[in-house]
Order: C-alpha cells, then sequence, then structure tokens
C-alpha cells in the first residue's frame, strides 16, 4: 500500500515532469535585483490578508459579546474595528499593486534586454539552425511566463496561502473539534488535482510547441508574402495555417476539460466541508462544547479559504508553465556561441591588410560534408582576388569564414600573418566593410541606412559616400530626401537602389578589407557601368574580395580564382588564365563571347 503512495506521487514521466529547482534561478537570475520590491510586495500582502482574518475573528467577538451578552457598547467598538481592518486591507492590496507593477516593469526590461542582447551575440549557425518562431518566443512567450512566475503568480499564491493559513489557523484555534473532522476531507481534494496537473503540464509543453510553429508560420509569410503571392499559395499557406490552429484549438480545448474539473471538485469537497461542519457544529453548539461565536467564526474562516483555494489551483497552472518556460529560456540563455573572443585577443589596428588562407578546411555540418577542403591562398594588402565558379563550389563560405561567422575546422584564416581568432571580433568586424547581392535594409531613413556601422558620421560624409556610390541623385529625387523612410527591409526602393546605397554604407565605412558578393548583380547595364568607376575609388588601396557571376566586372582583378567543388582549381590574372584552356576559359567564353 505504501508503494503505491510513493509510485502515485512520484512522477518519472519526462512530459510530465517540472523541475522544481528552477526557482532559485528564477529568483537568482529575475528575482534577487529587484528583491526590495518584492519583498515589500509580499509584506503589503501578508499585512492585507492578517486584515481579512481579524476582521473574521471580530465577527466572533460581536455574535458573542454584541449579540447574545446584548452588549451595544461592544457592537460600536466592534463594528469600528471591522471597517478599520477592511480599511487597512484596501490599503495594503494598493499598495502591493504598485510595488508589483513597479518589480515586473523592471523584471520585464532586464529579462528582455538580456535575451536581445544574448540573441544578437550568437554565431550565425544558431539562426540558421533555428526556426524564427522559436527564437521570437524566447523574447514573447517565454519571457512573459517567467515574469508572471516572478511577479503575478508568486505573489497571488503568497497572497492566497496567506489568506489559508490563516483562516486555517482561526479554524484550528475557535473549534479544533471542527477542524479535526475536516481533515478526512484533505485526500479528496488533492489527489484529484495531482492527477489534473500532471496532465496540464504535458498540455503546457505541447501548447509552446503549437505556439512556435504559429509563430513561425506568421513569420515565414510575411517575409515571403512577394512569393507566396507570386506563385498563387495563398489557399495552401492559409491551409497550412489551418492545420496549426486546428491542432492548437484540441489542445487548448484539453486544458480548459482540464482547468474546467479543477473548481467543481473543490465546490463539490467545500460544499461537503460545510455540511459536515453545520451538522456536527450544530451538535457541539448544542452540548456546549463550542459557542455561537466560534462556529459562526469557522463558517466565515471555512468559506474565506474557498475562493484562496480555487485561485491556488489556477495558479499551480501558472507556476507550472512558467517553470516550463524557464526551462526553456534558460537552456537558450545557457547557449553559448562557438565564435567567441580568446582571452588574449588583441585589437586589429586599421592599416594595410594582407590576408591568407592556410590550408583550410570547413563543413557546416558533418553529414553533407566538406564545403571547402585545404584551400590556400595570399592576398596582399591593397590587392584584388576574385573568386568565381559554379554555385555551392564554397566562395560565399570563404566570405563567412573572412568575418568569422564560423571557424575552419581545419586551417586558419591570417591577417598580416596573425590568426584572426587572436584579434577581438569587434575590431575584426570593425575593419571589414561588405556588399553583398542581397542587401538587406533597416526600417528607417536612407541617411540612417547609409551610416549603419558608422553611427557618428555627418550629413556632409553622408552625402559624399552616396555621391560615390552614384546614389545622390535619386536620393534627392525622394520626397524627404535622405530622411526618406526605405519601407520594411528596403522594400520601397528599387534593387538596384537598394544596392547602391549599401555600397554607400561600405564607402562610409572606409574599412582595409573590402567584400563584394555579387555587388553590382542588380544593377542595370546604365548604372553598373556608373558604379563601376566608384567601386574602383573604393577598392584602391584595400584588399578586396569579389564574388562575381559577370566576368566583366573581375578582367582587373590581381588574381583570379576558381573555386570549384570546395578547392581553387585555378589561379591567375585573366589572361593568365584564359591561356590555360580550362574551366575559366568555358566561362569566359560563354559569358563574354569569345572564340
Amino acid at each position: 500500500m505504501i508503494k503505491k503512495i510513493k509510485s502515485f506521487f512520484k512522477n518519472d514521466n519526462p512530459e510530465t515532469q517540472i523541475k522544481w529547482s528552477l526557482f532559485s534561478r528564477v529568483w537568482r537570475d529575475i528575482g534577487k535585483p529587484q528583491w526590495k520590491w518584492l519583498t515589500a510586495g509580499i509584506a503589503c500582502t501578508i499585512v492585507a490578508a492578517s486584515a481579512e482574518g481579524a476582521s473574521i475573528l471580530l465577527v466572533k467577538q460581536v455574535i458573542d459579546q454584541g449579540f447574545i451578552e446584548q452588549s451595544m457598547h461592544s457592537l460600536y467598538v466592534f463594528g469600528l474595528l471591522i471597517v478599520a481592518a477592511f480599511g487597512t486591507k484596501s490599503v495594503f492590496t494598493y499598495s502591493k499593486t504598485l510595488l508589483m507593477a513597479k518589480a515586473g516593469l523592471l523584471a520585464a526590461t532586464g529579462l528582455r534586454r538580456r535575451i536581445y542582447r544574448h540573441m544578437v551575440k550568437l554565431n550565425i549557425g544558431a539562426f540558421h539552425s533555428s526556426r524564427t518562431g522559436v527564437l521570437v518566443n524566447y523574447y514573447g512567450l517565454h519571457a512573459n511566463a517567467v515574469l508572471g512566475l516572478v511577479t503575478d503568480t508568486v505573489i497571488s499564491a503568497a497572497h492566497n496561502m496567506a489568506t489559508i493559513i490563516i483562516a486555517l489557523g482561526i479554524m484550528l484555534w475557535v473549534a479544533p473539534q471542527l477542524f479535526a473532522v475536516l481533515l478526512f476531507l484533505v485526500p479528496g481534494i488533492f489527489i484529484p488535482l495531482i492527477i489534473i496537473m500532471r496532465k496540464r503540464r504535458k498540455l503546457t509543453r505541447l501548447s509552446f510547441g503549437i505556439a512556435a510553429d504559429s509563430m513561425n508560420h506568421v513569420t515565414q509569410t510575411i517575409q515571403g508574402i512577394k512569393t507566396i503571392q507570386s506563385f498563387g499559395t495563398e489557399k495552401t499557406e492559409a491551409e497550412s495555417f489551418d492545420t496549426i490552429e486546428k491542432a492548437n484549438i484540441r489542445n487548448a480545448y484539453k486544458q480548459t476539460q482540464l482547468n474546467g474539473l479543477q473548481s467543481p471538485l473543490l465546490e463539490i469537497m467545500i460544499a461537503i466541508g460545510l455540511c459536515l461542519a453545520l451538522i456536527v457544529g450544530g451538535h457541539f453548539i448544542t452540548s456546549g462544547q463550542v459557542s455561537t461565536g466560534d462556529f459562526a467564526a469557522f463558517i466565515l474562516a471555512l468559506t474565506a479559504a474557498y475562493q484562496p483555494a480555487k485561485k491556488m489551483t489556477n495558479i499551480g497552472g501558472g507556476i507550472q508553465a512558467g517553470l516550463l518556460s524557464a526551462e526553456k529560456l534558460f537552456e537558450f540563455l545557457d547557449s553559448r556561441s562557438e565564435i567567441l573572443d580568446a582571452c588574449d585577443a588583441v585589437e586589429l589596428k586599421s592599416g594595410p591588410m594582407e590576408v591568407r588562407l592556410d590550408k583550410m578546411s570547413f563543413a557546416y555540418n558533418m553529414v553533407d560534408g566538406p564545403v571547402l577542403n585545404n584551400v590556400s591562398l595570399i592576398v596582399p594588402a591593397g590587392q584584388i582576388c576574385a573568386f568565381v565558379g559554379p554555385s555551392g563550389g564554397g566562395k560565399s563560405t570563404v566570405f563567412n569564414l573572412l568575418e568569422r561567422f564560423y571557424d575552419p575546422q581545419k586551417g586558419k584564416v591570417l591577417i598580416n600573418g596573425k590568426d584572426i581568432r587572436d584579434y577581438t571580433l569587434e575590431s575584426l568586424r570593425k575593419n571589414t566593410a561588405i556588399v553583398s547581392q542581397d542587401v538587406f535594409l533597416f526600417h528607417g531613413s536612407i541617411a540612417d541606412n547609409i551610416k549603419y556601422g558608422t553611427p557618428n558620421a555627418t550629413q556632409k560624409q553622408i552625402e559624399a559616400a552616396a555621391k560615390a556610390a552614384n546614389a545622390h541623385d535619386f536620393i534627392k529625387a525622394q520626397p524627404q530626401g535622405y530622411a526618406t523612410n526605405v519601407g520594411e527591409r528596403g522594400a520601397l526602393l528599387s534593387g538596384g537602389q537598394k544596392q547602391r546605397i549599401a555600397i554607400a554604407r561600405a564607402i562610409l565605412r572606409n574599412s582595409p578589407i573590402l567584400l563584394l558578393d555579387e555587388a553590382t548583380s542588380a544593377l542595370d547595364t546604365q548604372s553598373e557601368k556608373l558604379i563601376q568607376g566608384a567601386l574602383a575609388k573604393l577598392m584602391k588601396g584595400r584588399t578586396t574580395f569579389v564574388i562575381a557571376h559577370r566576368l566583366s566586372t573581375i578582367l582587373h582583378a590581381d588574381q583570379i580564382c576558381v573555386i570549384k567543388d570546395g578547392q581553387i582549381v585555378e589561379r591567375g590574372t585573366d589572361t593568365q588564365l584564359y591561356k590555360l584552356n580550362g574551366e575559366y576559359k568555358k566561362l569566359r567564353d560563354v559569358q563574354l563571347k569569345k572564340k
């Protein structure tokens, strides 16, 4: 029998288990910084609950001394004391509300700042492997649940527990005989509640996954709305979203069924307790073991404990959701970027920079195999190195390694003879500027996007960079000039306009290493000719790497590397490579129609 009882209370199911030890970390990381506000709030809660308990004892005195003994003086005194008790409860309840609001706002700001700062420092691979909905939910759903655990849930639990304890204390004090009788009802209350709570944990875990799916689908729809409408797949996407929402409805309805069971169960047990109290209490009153005032106080205490007990069953769900969110949130915050500064990292000073790839091999994952295999290359300071070759050969991966978004599994990247892992990430990336074929502009003005990465740039410097990138004229033609909003991801500008703003941004950054990833791919022929002169000025004196599919843009490069299947298969100038009659010549003949 004892073993069966132990096995019931012991929970080995990982889906219904909850790590109660997380409470200590939630307090340490989130609650402790606001301990003054939280402590004051709990104190106000206890005082308010005590005032409510005092009002029950005052009613006992009113009945025994005012009504039974017919003392008008007692009625006046205890009547005024009851008003004072409820006035005290109101004042401290209001104070608790303000204190908790203050603690909640401060804790929310601190937690969201921490999540955001952690998110932007994660290595690029973490964003490629995680869905957007999951990442967004750390900031929204999980953060809110954990904050609720610290403020609303815990404080509500403290208030209700204090009320229940005080009510039970009054019941035990005024009528211990009746209290002993009602103890037999405890198993009937707690056993069903434990079963319900375990089922709710499983459903709560499932709801987090559904919420992530829903958020991910909505985010993906917003980002890909043009593609969706272009292919006419609005109905398909809507049906996919409906499938997620149907799963959400099923899960939420099951949770509602469990939540709905709690109150009826508790109400039945309280009704049984009240019935027993009336029957047994009547016997005790007639026998003189309990006074009428004691019995009235016992009944009032019993009914006063009902609402807090009912709320505690709902709070239990909030605590579980908060702890499950805390488990996921702390797992995320404990994750560490693979790309970090070495403990003895030094600053990369601006100046001429020689870049060398030394027997470098890299794979995004072991299943797909290496993307780059034993690649070596030397690019002297101020020279231009172009990469050409078929898609998937590893050209963009070289750029990712140069900016240290990833580290090679073998070999190394060196700048001025020093492994880039020995430089601080901030200084390394500060000395690197990139213009990509997939230009990302932030929601804001054109000027803000040009000076992104160079926040202290003056308007004069911004305009000079725009002129050099052949962007000044079209910017001035905009309704608000440089103050014109570019829209979400630059949606209000053409592809060529966005790319010229990106080039202006790189010009303004004035970094000694320049990465051009199809920098003129979105430009028409006329704009491309105009921008080539600007790029020529930009590349002068800088160590420049260019990924190009249009060979006409890299004929002047100091060296051209043909990358195929993760290796440099040909290397040299345009003239040298053409004479080899190899891969480069095939590409050149196709593009430039040269026989």
